[in-house]
């Protein structure tokens, strides 16, 4: 609280404290460059992810993924750069993200998004393998590690403006055949088992969305 008593500030205590204002945001300023130029050295690929130069360092597509017994399935991903060190022996480039599934019976799951690349990753991405793994940890924290479904990984490769992949299978080991989500722990007969493909094309969340509704109109 100001003092009444307090002597009036004179022309020159104002021009000193508008200096100083500058001068702090001046400073931040600074840093917040410092950072993008570290960022932009330690994760060069993450603005080329695709062929396409991505200002913000990250990536996001969508696509869809037909099953021969339950119909279409709508994946939307979401990437970038796992910048927290790794503990594997592996030599990698990990990646980080968010995905959204959409379901041939119109539900929707966020499902948290990780993965990687080959070590020493430059600018160009196109024709590079990566390997993402998506599970539902919204359920896990919920009833346990045990239970994490959806779960679903992606094989593939960057093309230009997009990621080409196969999900070995592993969608299929959390739906049954017609679509419903699988019990914790519940077991898939091979027969019920298929390899779906998927070519996941930049877009957003909302064209993922707006397709997923077509599909169920």
């Amino acid at each position: 609280m100001t003092s009444l008593n307090a002597p009036p500030l004179t022309l020159d205590s104002k021009r000193e404290l508008r200096f100083r204002g500058k001068k702090e945001w001046l400073v931040l300023l600074l840093i917040l460059i410092g950072a993008g130029l570290v960022y932009v050295a330690l994760f060069p690929w993450a603005f080329f992810m695709g062929g396409h130069l991505h200002p913000l360092g990250y990536w996001q597509g969508w696509g869809r993924m037909r099953s021969k017994t339950a119909g279409d399935y709508f994946v939307c991903v979401f990437i970038y750069p796992f910048t927290r060190q790794t503990g594997g022996m592996r030599p990698q480039t990990p990646v980080s993200g968010d995905a959204h599934l959409c379901t041939p019976k119109g539900e929707q799951f966020y499902l948290r998004l990780g993965g990687d690349m080959p070590p020493h990753m430059g600018f160009d991405t196109v024709g590079k393998p990566i390997h993402l793994h998506m599970s539902n940890w919204q359920a896990a924290m919920m009833l346990g590690a045990a239970h994490n479904l959806p779960h679903l990984e992606l094989y593939g490769h960057w093309g230009k403006g997009e990621l080409i992949a196969d999900d070995r299978k592993t969608l299929s080991m959390s739906f049954y055949p017609d679509g419903t989500l699988r019990p914790p722990e519940s077991s898939t007969l091979p027969s019920q088992m298929e390899e779906m493909e998927v070519t996941l094309h930049e877009g957003s969340l909302s064209d993922f969305r707006s397709a997923c509704r077509a599909t169920r109109q």
